[in-house]
């Protein structure tokens, strides 16, 4: 059995413990195995862009390995966030064919009171981790509407805007009806779940030497040196 560990940085510049092979992150202390890397990775090099990937020995493929397994564990800090919602969000989520839907064993449901989803179509401008995440699992998608969903524009910035578009300003800051205001809201709502999954990152994840973030300036793979 893989022991737990105190719980770290997850995008710190120190050090990342070494870990068992079988282990490619600690979320909560507890160990998140490796499989769930690798089997995405496999996934990758048998897709139609398998062909244009580097090779996994090389300094550029160590950090795509890199890249995904922080894909990987922000799927899994999504689904640790939603278990711990259990008793706030509803229970069950009906699908297309009427029956009950779960992910990875947290169930979900579209209901009355659900926050409003967020638009990923712009979540490059958070981050290609990000972006990635929410774009290829519903679980990251959920947090991100329930996280951010009390995020507003605050009044005089809203009028600000409109005089600079020569638009009428809303009538209720709190209701986006024209583009220009669900633009800025999505925008607020994006940057607002990078800082929440930023510090839950921080507070949750302990990752380990050979998958630190690939931007992390002490792990040998990364080019930006300061």
């Amino acid at each position: 059995m893989t022991a737990a560990l105190t719980v770290g940085h997850g995008h710190g510049h120190s050090h990342a413990p070494v870990a068992p092979p079988e282990v490619m992150a600690y979320l909560n202390g507890e160990p998140v195995l490796r499989e769930l890397l690798d089997d995405r990775l496999a996934v990758l090099r048998a897709g139609d862009a398998a062909c244009v990937l580097p090779r996994p020995d090389s300094r550029e493929g160590r950090q795509l390995i890199r890249w995904v397994a922080q894909i990987v564990l922000t799927e899994q800090l999504c689904l640790d966030e939603l278990r711990r919602r259990a008793d706030a969000v509803p229970a069950t989520r009906v699908g297309p064919a009427g029956e009950a839907e779960a992910i990875d064993g947290v169930e979900l449901v579209d209901g009355a009171g659900e926050p409003d989803p967020i638009d990923v179509s712009t979540a490059i401008a958070v981050g290609s981790i990000t972006a990635a995440a929410l774009a290829g699992s519903e679980a990251v998608r959920r947090v991100a509407a329930l996280v951010t969903a009390d995020v507003r524009i605050p009044a005089e910035q809203l009028a600000y805007a409109a005089d600079v578009l020569g638009q009428e300003p809303p009538a209720d800051p709190a209701v986006p009806v024209a583009d220009w205001h669900r633009e800025l809201l999505q925008s607020a709502r994006l940057e607002a779940f990078a800082r929440w999954l930023n510090a839950a990152m921080h507070d949750r994840v302990q990752l380990v030497h050979g998958l630190e973030h690939p931007g992390d300036s002490s792990q040998p793979d990364n080019l930006h040196r300061h």
